[in-house]
């Protein structure tokens, strides 16, 4: 065999420590590199290293060997097995085998720099391969410098071109750019035959650029740039897709036509490398929009209706310009533009001026925002507004009317009661023949370069009136300043004119004048005439009227003389007085020119309240100050409940007080002596067992009472006794008397005489005397007697019975008003006073007969009970009255713009006279349509009503009104003042306060 020897230099075997660990707390991390040598040897270098501290190492020897190759030495030729293939023979030297003839390799694909990466293609390797010594061969390739072969192929029958394909590659694996095949061929004997192929990779598409799209407002022009790094771009790069329709692969620019304005179209384009990649781009092109035809299809006054034509779709925005300004979307006109889309591209611009004429231009823009140019223009001229017509003159018989020229107006048109006429471009007309007193009606209307306008406001006419009648009735009625004139109304009347004092004065339609600003006591003459539109009436009869003197002064000095049951009072007398009126307790009485007024029939101990005032033709004074007095009381009743007690050398008589009296006298034996005011006398210095009788009258400013029942009773005898009675007690009804004493001693018993009947009663201490009549006297001696031996007299006592009670009071009336309740009732017989329970709280009334319950809330309720009483007792109480005082309060439940009536009355009113009536209300809830009802004009403000007696004064949410009506004192008015009518401002509830003040 033959053989390449190959010698070896060096081929020693070394050794080397290894360093292993074997304990302790440390470790260690070795690494070991190895290799193969080319003639198959192997070799190996173990490294160590400490990772943490205090191992424990063992040291092991490691052997390995080096070989080194050395040069080519010749050729052995040697029987086969007597040399090693591959190794070291004995001899030392390392043998291997010699090859045979290499085989020979071409790369049929891809071929050289070949580009690759069509759609739907795989990657294929084909070689051809041939060996001379016809030896097996092996084939494998390697991909960009991997050292593991992707595939490999046996290929047999070498000695002859053996075409041998790998497995297909795919593209997803191999990125785009450039790639190396290197491809190996062995027969195992010879050195490998290598050969290495580039190629390069395209799998991807081109790289869009933008799109260049422009438009018309039917067309569409597209053309598209790309580019592509790999394969390049193809022959025919693009291809164009505009809506549905589509281009072939082409060059050229593409043009689409016959499309819709104002329309967003979806274009594509496509473009394509040459190895069949195709990269796609799509964006909207919109069609630019056609600029529109502007006409007007409607005039008004204020309004022209624009229509613009075109072939746009409805979505269109559009700029409307009139004059210089621009149209909004609601129609109306602003200084910027502003883009709208009329619906059915109809639009009524508003807010013009009547009779002008607007140029009008309009222009488009399609949805990217590209406006056309402004269409041409076209004039709209709005109508001119009605004319407003005016009556020139009238007649009974016709009437001229007329109206100021409209501008550019070429006719006018007339409706005379309802039939039109045309008055050609003329601004008056005469519509004549007419009769007195008729009416007519017209209207106007103008035509100009926009049409007709409207019609204008009806205008009704009528022909004049004869003159009216002369007023009747003019009357008169003065005060110190003024005169107020009223007449009745004339037939066919417009207004009145009023001479005064030969001066001529127009009031209106009214049919009432004050004439102001006069001086008292001064006269004054007056006429009165109807006048209308057709003349005037004659003058009425004169009217002569004087105004009133001032009022007088108020009276002053008010005095008065008094008794039981009378007052006379006084008073000086007042400047200009020409009479008096006083108010007695509130009663309004006439009292001519005297100064003195004698009050008669009045109750004891009654109070009265006076004013006084002077009245003349001028008015009244102011009332004096009030002046309040009370009626002298009756002359004390007579003394009751007479009780005498004695001893030996004194008697003392006692009563009861006696009301309103100021002092008593007595009578003892006979003989009157003074007592005072007390209710106990002591009659001392007596003679032992002497008799005496006694009477008690009361005395007051009225006078005496008649005398007491006599009361007799004798001083004690003067007998020898150890005895006299303690806690002597009495106790005296009407039809009783009962008193008590203590015992004296324990067998102690007692005689009693009784009006002179003895009467023994044993050892009781107590002495019940019935059956007996009021006011009547008894006089009682007690002794005692101890183990059967009388006792000498040790008391004397006389005394009354009391009076009956009084009866009950029968009727208690009560009168109410807003903030007080006055309670009245009849005297009682025998009653000196009057218990009166208010709301369950006791009032004590001394004689008088009627009670004021004053400063209470209006609307609220009360209860009164009244009882009798007298020095016996009180009566039952009278049968319970609830009374409530009067509310000036009243609710409305009111509808908003819904009118309501308040009526105002006044009751038992004696005089006006410094009397106002008030009416509240909230002015944010509710308006004043009218304040007096009862005539057919609306009276809302301040100031005398005409037809009325009132004057009125008006506030936001104050209405006061004053009464100018006399009442013949002693009298009085009740009545309805007036029906105020008020509107509600809101729903809800409102309150009204009506009161007199």
């Amino acid at each position: 065999m033959n053989v390449w020897l190959q010698y070896y230099t060096d081929s020693n075997t070394y050794e080397n420590d290894e360093l292993v660990q074997v304990g302790g707390g440390a470790q260690y991390e070795c690494t070991t590199e190895s290799g193969v040598y080319e003639n198959g040897g192997t070799w190996s270098h173990t490294t160590c290293r400490t990772v943490w501290s205090e191992p424990i190492y063992e040291t092991r020897k490691v052997e390995y060997t080096d070989y080194y190759r050395g040069s080519y030495i010749g050729t052995v030729t040697a029987p086969a097995g007597t040399y090693p293939v591959d190794g070291q023979a004995s001899d030392g030297y390392w043998y291997v085998l010699s090859p045979g003839d290499p085989p020979a390799l071409t790369i049929l694909s891809p071929q050289p720099n070949q580009m690759l990466g069509q759609p739907g293609m795989d990657f294929l390797l084909k070689i051809s391969v041939t060996d001379p010594d016809g030896d097996t061969l092996v084939s494998r390739y390697f991909l960009d410098g991997e050292t593991v072969p992707r595939d490999s192929r046996t290929i047999s029958n070498t000695e002859t071109a053996q075409v041998v394909a790998f497995n297909a590659i795919g593209f997803d694996e191999l990125t785009d750019g450039d790639h190396m095949l290197k491809v190996e061929v062995t027969d195992n004997e010879t050195a490998p035959v290598i050969q290495t192929v580039a190629f390069r990779v395209d799998k991807s598409p081109p790289v869009m650029g933008n799109i260049q799209a422009s438009s018309t407002e039917t067309t569409i022009s597209v053309s598209g740039t790309a580019t592509d790094s790999g394969a390049g771009m193809a022959a025919e790069p693009y291809r164009y897709t505009v809506g549905t329709m589509a281009s072939s692969w082409t060059a050229d620019t593409y043009l689409i036509p016959n499309l819709t304005p104002d329309t967003g179209y979806d274009v594509k384009v496509e473009a394509r490398d040459s190895m069949g990649h195709i990269a796609t781009k799509q964006q909207t092109v919109y069609t630019k929009a056609q600029t529109p035809a502007a006409a007007v299809f409607q005039s008004t006054e204020s309004s022209l209706g624009i229509r613009l034509t075109d072939s746009n779709p409805s979505t269109t925005s559009y700029q409307i310009k009139v004059g210089d300004r621009f149209v909004s979307t609601g129609g109306s006109l602003a200084t910027t533009p502003t883009w709208i889309t009329p619906a059915n591209k109809h639009i009524l611009v508003n807010g013009l001026t009547a009779n002008t004429a607007y140029p009008i231009q309009a222009m488009a823009a399609n949805q990217e925002g590209t406006a056309t140019s402004w269409s041409g223009t076209v004039v709209g001229t709005t109508t001119a507004a009605p004319p407003t017509i005016a009556v020139s003159s009238r007649t009974q018989s016709a009437i001229t009317i007329s109206w100021p020229a409209t501008s550019g107006a070429t006719g006018y048109d007339i409706e005379v009661d309802g039939a039109v006429v045309p008055n050609g471009t003329a601004a008056s007309y005469t519509h004549s023949g007419l009769s007195p007193e008729s009416r007519h009606t017209y209207r106007v209307r103008v035509h100009n370069a926009g049409g007709g306008s409207g019609w204008s406001q009806p205008l009704t006419v009528f022909t004049l009136p004869n003159p009216p009648g002369t007023p009747a009735g003019l009357a008169g009625n003065s005060t110190q300043t003024a005169v107020t004139l009223v007449w009745e109304a004339a037939a066919k009347a417009d207004g009145y004119e009023l001479e005064v004092d030969g001066h001529t004065v127009g009031v209106g339609n009214q049919m009432t004048y004050t004439h102001s600003g006069l001086q008292p006591e001064t006269a004054h003459t007056y006429r009165v005439r109807a006048i209308n539109i057709g003349g005037a009436s004659v003058w009425s009869t004169p009217l002569a009227m004087t105004t009133l003197p001032y009022p007088p002064e108020t009276p002053g000095q008010l005095r008065a003389d008094l008794s039981i049951h009378t007052v006379t009072v006084h008073w000086a007398e007042a400047a200009r007085a020409a009479a008096y009126e006083i108010e007695v307790d509130d009663l309004i009485v006439d009292n001519g020119t005297s100064t003195t007024y004698v009050h008669e029939g009045l109750e004891p101990l009654s109070g009265h309240t006076y004013r006084v005032r002077a009245t003349n033709a001028g008015g009244k004074s102011a009332w004096s100050a009030p002046l309040d007095v009370t009626t002298h009381p009756e002359k004390p009743a007579i003394p009751t409940n007479l009780m005498a007690t004695s001893d030996e050398t004194t008697i003392t008589i006692m009563w009861y007080q006696v009301l309103h009296a100021d002092s008593y006298e007595v009578e003892i034996d006979g003989q009157i002596v003074p007592s005072g005011a007390e209710t106990r006398y002591v009659h001392s210095g007596l003679a032992e067992g002497t008799p005496h009788t006694y009477k008690v009258r009361a005395k007051n400013i009225s006078g005496y009472s008649e005398w007491s029942g006599a009361i007799a009773i004798s001083t004690l005898p003067a007998e020898q006794h150890s005895f006299s009675l303690t806690n002597m007690a009495a106790i005296v009804t009407n039809t009783t008397i009962t008193f008590s004493w203590d015992t004296v001693a324990r067998d102690a018993e007692y005689d009693i005489e009784v009006d002179g009947v003895l009467q023994n009663i044993g050892k009781e201490t107590i002495y019940y005397h019935a059956g007996l009549t009021a006011n009547e006297f008894h006089t009682y001696k007690v002794r005692v007697r101890i183990g059967g031996v009388d006792g000498g007299w040790v008391a004397i006592m006389s005394l009354s019975t009391l009076p009956n009670p009084p009866d009950a009071p029968k009727e208690l009336k009560a009168i109410a008003s807003d903030r007080l309740i006055e309670l009245r009732w009849e005297r009682v017989d025998g009653a000196s006073g009057y218990d009166l329970e208010i709301d369950g709280s006791k009032v004590g009334i001394d004689g008088g007969t009627n009670y004021v319950h004053r400063n209470l809330a209006p609307g609220t309720s009360h209860t009164y009970r009244l009882r009798a009483k007298n020095v016996t007792g009180v009566t039952a109480w009278s049968p319970a009255v609830v009374k409530s005082t009067t509310n000036p309060a009243y609710v409305v439940q009111a509808e908003r713009d819904q009118p309501f009536d308040l009526m105002l009355f006044a009751h038992n009113v004696q005089d006006f006279w410094e009397k106002m009536f008030v009416v509240t209300y909230d002015p944010d809830a509710v308006e004043i349509v009218d304040l007096y009802d009862f005539t057919p004009a609306l009276e809302t403000g301040s100031g005398s009503i005409a037809g009325s007696l009132l004057t009125v004064a008006v506030t936001p949410g104050r209405i006061e009104y004053m009464v100018s009506r006399n009442i013949v004192p002693g009298t009085s008015w009740s009545g309805e003042i007036t029906t105020i009518k008020f509107k509600a401002k809101q729903d809800g509830q409102t309150v009204l306060n009506a009161t007199m003040e």
